[in-house]
């Protein structure tokens, strides 16, 4: 599991939990052109690509650039996007990147598939 915190995605490990000012220090989000968290933070933190896993999206110092930062590491886990998931994306609404959200069904080792979004496309007005 990786952490956002204030720019820097860390690396977390439960089975060697420590403080986060002494975990292992993958991207320096400003290093690749993103907004310090004194000038604002990410934009968005959610699974917006698909596969289960985060994005976070910042927006470059002159607001005309989003740089979306997502993992290189493959998966076979194929899932609906969470932000198809009500509970997942309501959260996403009320407490924008400031805390994790999280789906209405268990998402881990061993859980069962989740169920098919309802999802329906809007007819065009016409």
């Amino acid at each position: 599991m990786e952490l956002l915190n204030s720019g820097k995605i860390e690396k977390w490990d439960p089975q060697n939990p420590t403080s986060s000012g002494s975990l292992p220090r993958l991207v320096s989000t400003w290093n690749h052109g993103a907004v310090t968290a004194a000038q604002g933070g990410p934009t968005l933190v959610g699974d917006i690509l698909g596969d289960w896993r985060e994005e976070a999206v910042y927006t470059n110092a002159s607001y005309n650039e989003l740089i979306v930062f997502t993992t290189n590491q493959p998966t076979n886990t194929r899932l609906y996007t969470l932000s198809h998931n009500p509970a997942y994306r309501n959260a996403m609404t009320f407490k924008g990147y400031m805390q994790s959200h999280h789906p209405d069904y268990f998402l881990g080792a061993g859980m069962a598939r989740p169920p098919r979004p309802n999802i329906a496309y809007a007819g065009s007005a016409g």
